[in-house]
């Protein structure tokens, strides 16, 4: 699992979306489309999970958006980033992606029910 280090603005805390590029986030391999991430906010030393959202690709760089989700502890970040073991079954990081997969699909249902009622 990668880490970005990255200041979140106000702005970013409540929309819950953010805009990093590949050469600015200091990548070392390109992001896919649903790939979970680890996002630490320095300035308020605080981590949160991200999911890849959408990928855009330009001549001289490629742009994730990320979906920022709930905030994890330190240690929980640390675990996250950790490469898995073969004793482990069921790890925080399977976790939080399960957690991550259900509020899309939960935000998914609500907006075509929404769209439904619309009609």
């Amino acid at each position: 699992m990668e880490q970005i280090v990255v200041a979140l603005s106000p702005f970013t805390r409540r929309s819950r979306s953010l805009a990093v590029s590949h050469t600015g986030a200091g990548l070392r391999r390109g992001l896919e489309p649903g790939e979970h991430l680890v996002v630490h906010d320095p300035e308020a030393d605080e981590h949160f999970t991200a999911v890849v959202a959408d990928v855009a690709f330009e001549l001289a760089d490629t742009s994730y958006r990320l979906e920022i989700g709930t905030r994890i502890t330190a240690a929980e970040a640390v675990e996250c980033l950790a490469p898995p073991t073969a004793d482990e079954h069921l790890t925080t990081q399977d976790i939080v992606a399960l957690l991550a997969e259900l509020r899309r699909s939960e935000r998914d249902v609500s907006a075509a029910l929404a769209d439904l009622r619309a009609r």
